[in-house]
């Protein structure tokens, strides 16, 4: 049996340096992680940022969506995250050759960039491997038609988001049968043997987020999970 990816969850930040950026990445896969989760969201100029939040705090309190603002809007020095803010581009670039990645798309639309961006950096050949996830069904299915030789994962949690994912969650074999996904990104107290049984009959893996105790991390692996998306790498230990 192959060793389990230990993946770091929006790069399981950790001495000062922020989730979601090129430092806690680099730094994650620098402590022994085989892959890291990112999330990705588009901003009003048709960009794609490494952003987990759907709003920002601008000055004065105000919460202004992501997708209505420019990158150059998020990188303002006056806005709490500017410092933090890279294009995908920048973040898949920093990361080629170096780990694995689980690219969380958080918003529908955004599938066709997202492939085009991964196909220009020969992403897909050039980390140890590659999967595509997201909360969104749809969103897929329409990767499958922009990049089909991509690995997709399904992710289902009971919070949501919104009813039909809150019934994804409660449901999450049904739920990932149908998205035509390849893996299953539960959240993980709702992993059982079984359910990694059923999936692996199909091919597919589960991954289950976010792990970050040793207690869940054992429970889980020996239902038979593939790895564990955490925010603390030492709960598995290498």
């Amino acid at each position: 049996m192959s060793r389990p990816l230990l993946i770091a969850h929006r790069g399981a930040p950790g001495k000062g340096a922020v989730e979601n950026t090129v430092r806690a990445f680099r730094d994650a896969i620098a402590r022994g992680a085989d892959g890291v989760e990112m999330d990705v969201r588009g901003t009003a100029d048709g960009r794609l940022v490494v952003f987990h939040d759907d709003v920002a705090l601008l000055p004065g309190g105000k919460r202004v969506p992501v997708r209505k603002l420019k990158l150059e809007d998020l990188r303002d020095p006056s806005l709490e995250v500017h410092d933090r803010v890279t294009s995908f581009e920048e973040t898949l670039r920093a990361v080629l050759g170096r780990a694995g990645v689980v690219l969380e798309i958080k918003e529908p639309g955004l599938e066709e960039s997202v492939a085009a961006a991964i196909a220009s950096l020969k992403a897909g050949t050039r980390l140890p491997w590659l999967l595509v996830a997201s909360f969104h069904p749809g969103v897929l299915e329409a990767i499958a038609r922009h990049a089909p030789g991509l690995r997709r994962g399904l992710v289902v949690s009971p919070g949501g988001p919104g009813l039909g994912g809150a019934l994804r969650g409660r449901m999450p074999l049904r739920a990932w049968r149908s998205s035509g996904a390849h893996d299953l990104l539960p959240s993980h107290g709702t992993v059982t043997a079984a359910m990694v049984d059923a999936v692996g009959k199909k091919g597919g893996r589960v991954i289950p987020w976010t792990v970050n105790t040793p207690e869940d991390a054992a429970r889980v692996l020996e239902a038979g999970a593939a790895g564990v998306i955490t925010d603390r790498l030492e709960v598995v230990p290498r």
